[in-house]
């Protein structure tokens, strides 16, 4: 347990080393002047490097610390419409009343499409897998797991947006150890408060529908812009759950680098 700083520490370390020097954006499907949005907008597909370092507490002296590097690719495809993909690698380290563990979790690969129905309407969607790839079972979910996303985003004016995901996840192969069969609809509003920062709500249902139970969390985050692009930004967020449950509550902050 004295090694557990070091490991934290380490996770940190080695999604923030992975961050390379950055050009100005090259054109790819990125925008400067909507920057502030495309942190919570997957109805907007540019391409990005993400690492973002994440702790989450529950009950009974359990704890999950992890550094999410994400790397997404945007494609244009036509007027209006684009093509995305998207891979996510974590690094864990999760320590638990009995037991720890650290190192790689499940590889996440994301493919999808994106497209505008009007000026202001605009819609998304996109199929996400978790591989079972981790190097510790207490750092994965020990399933194979898709999850198929329905976006749609509205502006309602230039400094607001409000929207709504729905997203289902299941394990489709029949031998799976740890079944999945979720549903969970997201709420968010984006909101620009001025040339440097913007913020976000959620509100965050999903029903487990297996077991029959729910879940109802709040998600809340803020993000600064800098560079001569906007190509930079520093974001930060907590989660935390509207109803009892062992889940008690998560914080992150992150780099994104739009190129």
């Amino acid at each position: 347990m004295q090694t557990a700083p070091f490991r934290r520490t380490a996770c940190l370390s080695l999604g923030m080393a992975s961050i390379a020097l950055a050009a100005a954006p090259d054109g790819r499907l990125f925008e400067p002047d909507r920057a502030w949005l495309e942190r919570y907008d997957p109805t907007l597909i540019s391409s990005r490097f993400l690492s973002e370092f994440i702790y989450e507490s529950y009950d009974h002296d359990s704890d999950l610390y992890k550094t999410e590097n994400t790397l997404r690719w945007g494609i244009p495809w036509r007027d209006d419409h684009a093509l995305g993909i998207q891979a996510m690698l974590p690094v864990k380290w999760r320590e638990t009343a009995t037991d720890d563990a650290s190192g790689l979790g499940d590889l996440e690969l994301r493919a999808g499409v994106v497209g505008r129905l009007a000026p202001t309407l605009r819609y998304g969607l996109a199929v996400n897998a978790v591989l079972e790839t981790a190097t510790d079972s207490l750092l994965s979910d020990n399933a194979f797991v898709l999850r198929p996303i329905t976006a749609l985003r509205w502006d309602y004016n230039a400094a607001i947006t409000l929207g709504i995901n729905v997203e289902y996840n299941f394990t489709p192969l029949d031998d799976e150890s740890n079944d999945v069969s979720a549903l969970e609809v997201k709420f968010p509003i984006s909101f620009k408060i001025n040339e440097d920062w913007s913020g976000f709500l959620s509100y965050n249902p999903r029903w487990d529908l297996l077991d029959e139970s729910s879940r109802h969390r709040l998600e809340l985050g803020a993000t600064y812009l800098w560079g001569s692009h906007n190509q930079y930004a520093w974001s930060a967020g907590t989660e935390v759950p509207l109803a009892s449950e062992s889940f008690e509550f998560k914080l992150a902050t992150g780099f994104n680098w739009f190129f």
